[in-house]
């Protein structure tokens, strides 16, 4: 690093959006999930995520005379609430405080914005990044769990209730609301409802005699990202968002929804992320033999 200049921190606005994807992507070329993000990739997720390219930072160094983004912090901003939809920093030039700086010059923009909060999630394990959150302000608020079930573990018990389908959108509009904490940014309801107008999402209920819904799950079926060993699931159904009325008899709505979806993709890898630890379906699928692959931390950085 002698023999190079000294890398600089940039705002979105002044750079081509290429050097914040670049900058995105080498940061996250290790991590534990693939968040590696083709041009494409990266306009639908800032799209959803609410993230405005002029409101990111990005980390320039000079590689082999040319700019390259080596590190970048996205902001979401919502009204006077923002999220932190990443920050990375490449390899090479880690442990020279360009993580903490990166969310420096976010803290800036958020005041800038008028914002008068900001969250993220951290994996529990991160121990490095929890500590430079935490230099910048930002402070624990809860644990948000990361389930999955693999289908060899066999099926679960026929559903009594038969799945019916409904539109995503509506859903979401009518339903929301049922959940019984405040959900992470990504499965709030504003970026849920722009995930199913980008996305090829499916709302599946578990209906009442009057025909209403009692439960809800959007779900998502794709490939993994990654070739598996032979014998492992190569389907993944990701659940976007679940919930059940509160007014309906828990057991008797959230169970049979579960166990439908299992059988409506019995081959697949089901997955669901950021449910609250405190949520009152974790006991729902803990019984069905889900396990908590991950966990994170959420943070809160009041301003």
């Amino acid at each position: 690093m002698s023999d190079q200049k000294q890398p600089l921190i940039a705002s979105g606005a002044a750079v081509d959006v290429e050097l914040l994807r670049e900058g995105f992507n080498r940061g996250f070329a290790d991590y534990r999930y693939n968040l590696q993000m083709d041009a494409a990739a990266a306009r639908t997720y800032m799209r959803y995520a609410g993230i405005a390219v002029d409101d990111c930072a990005v980390l320039i160094a000079d590689e082999n005379g040319r700019p390259r983004g080596v590190g970048a912090a996205l902001l979401a901003v919502r009204g006077d609430e923002g999220w932190c939809g990443g920050l990375s920093v490449a390899p090479a030039y880690r442990g020279q405080g360009w993580g903490r700086r990166l969310m420096e010059q976010l803290k800036v923009r958020a005041l800038e914005r008028g914002l008068r909060r900001v969250r993220l999630e951290v994996r529990t394990e991160n121990e490095h990044a929890l500590m430079v959150y935490r230099q910048v302000g930002y402070e624990s608020v809860r644990e948000l769990l990361l389930w999955e079930r693999d289908p060899r573990q066999g099926p679960l018990p026929l559903p009594f209730e038969p799945l019916e389908e409904s539109d995503p959108a509506r859903t979401l509009q009518q339903c929301h609301g049922w959940h019984d904490q405040r959900m992470a940014w990504q499965r709030n309801q504003s970026s849920l409802l722009k995930t199913v107008a980008l996305r090829r999402c499916v709302c599946h209920t578990i209906p009442a005699k009057d025909g209403a819904p009692v439960a809800y799950a959007i779900v998502e079926l794709m490939q993994r990202s990654r070739p598996q060993p032979p014998g492992q699931p190569d389907m993944r159904l990701q659940i976007l968002d679940i919930a059940v009325d509160p007014d309906a008899e828990l057991l008797d709505a959230a169970r049979p929804l579960v166990q439908a979806l299992q059988l409506r993709y019995v081959d697949a890898l089901v997955t669901l992320f950021n449910e609250p630890a405190d949520s009152r379906l974790n006991p729902i699928f803990a019984s069905f033999g889900f396990r908590v692959y991950d966990r994170q931390c959420e943070l809160q950085l009041d301003l």
